[in-house]
């Protein structure tokens, strides 16, 4: 899923999340992202998150986007985030997408291993699209 102008959460639910707790647990992590210092915090309606099962209706409920001048700066909280969110929720995983660059995380992220993530979604020099695949857990 692209979404210009910001970052987009797509979440890959365990198999067994009705679209029930999916849409509850995608409103927990928006309140979770809502202390980020950043413009709007939102559900993304419509399309499911890329990666995610097509066709399963609890994975449109899977998907947040965050905007915001102040995105770049936050990028490493909002990571830290997302892994302590993936640890209480008990899911599979986050796909972080910014500007084309896409990183899957699928736990707790280590303090020495948000830099890593931060550096694969920005683009520019040095970066590394797609970044890494996997959190340590």
């Amino acid at each position: 899923m692209r979404l210009s102008g910001g970052l987009v959460a797509g979440i890959d639910f365990r198999d067994d999340v009705t679209e029930e707790e999916a849409q509850q647990h995608t409103r927990d992590l928006v309140l979770l992202l809502e202390d980020l210092d950043v413009d709007e915090v939102r559900t993304v309606e419509g399309e499911p998150a890329a990666g995610t099962r097509s066709v399963d209706p609890a994975t449109v409920a899977g998907a947040v986007l965050v905007t915001g001048a102040l995105l770049k700066p936050v990028l490493a909280h909002a990571v830290t985030l997302i892994g302590a969110w993936i640890e209480q929720s008990g899911q599979r995983s986050v796909t972080v997408e910014v500007e084309g660059a896409r990183v899957t995380v699928q736990g707790t992220v280590a303090p020495e291993d948000v830099e890593t993530y931060v550096r694969a979604l920005r683009p520019g020099p040095g970066s590394v699209a797609g970044g890494p695949e996997e959190a340590d857990t």
